[in-house]
């Protein structure tokens, strides 16, 4: 008597592609190889996805879906926040977003060229509008009497500094995740907060 194998789940198929996307690149990984590490044939994994582009969008946009929720749930915990608080709110959520899911932040910044033109816009939406919510901050402190000498080369420099934590950060490292998130904080009320 044989058991056939379930079918797998959509969560299964991105997890094992975000391992070997993480192992052996974007395009070192063909669907080939997503489908055998997931256990079914490649003709099985196009009905859950229609091609590997399609997964790696599917990653993308459920990563900044969680990444925008996680600053919404973050700023509804707030009451009456000063513009500092909400700084401090919005940068605390964004570094603990990166630190736990850097494998898949690292993929999804380094492979944003490769999704399709639809795609890419899209993305590139998404991360405008987040972008707009830590503008609206920033603002607000500068407002209040922080000073900046930009307020959009500041933000730039606040996403840049806080995502890139993806890059190095490593779970075992010498600094715990709550260290790495109160330091960023601290670095930004410094360079935007009203002293």
């Amino acid at each position: 008597m044989t058991t056939s194998r379930a079918e797998p789940t959509d969560n299964e198929i991105r997890r094992v592609a975000l391992d070997m996307f993480s192992a052996a690149g974007y395009d070192g990984t063909s669907v080939r190889a997503i489908a055998e590490g997931v256990g079914i044939k490649a003709s099985s994994l196009y009905n859950h996805f229609s091609s590997k582009e399609a997964i790696l969008w599917d990653m993308t946009a459920s990563a900044l879906a969680a990444l925008y929720g996680q600053w919404r749930a973050a700023e509804a915990e707030l009451s009456d926040p000063t513009p500092t608080e909400r700084l401090a709110a919005f940068i605390r959520s964004q570094v603990s977003f990166h630190i736990d899911r850097y494998r898949e932040a690292v993929i999804i910044n380094a492979q944003l060229g490769r999704l399709s033109p639809d795609h890419f816009d899209r993305a590139v939406g998404l991360r405008k509008e987040y972008e707009d919510v830590l503008t609206r901050i920033v603002q607000s402190c500068v407002a209040a009497g922080g000073s900046v000498p930009d307020v959009r080369v500041t933000v730039f420099a606040l996403l840049q500094m806080t995502t890139a934590i993806a890059t190095w950060y490593q779970p075992d490292g010498p600094m715990s995740a709550d260290a790495i998130v109160d330091h960023y904080i601290a670095l930004a009320l410094k360079l935007v907060a009203p002293a």
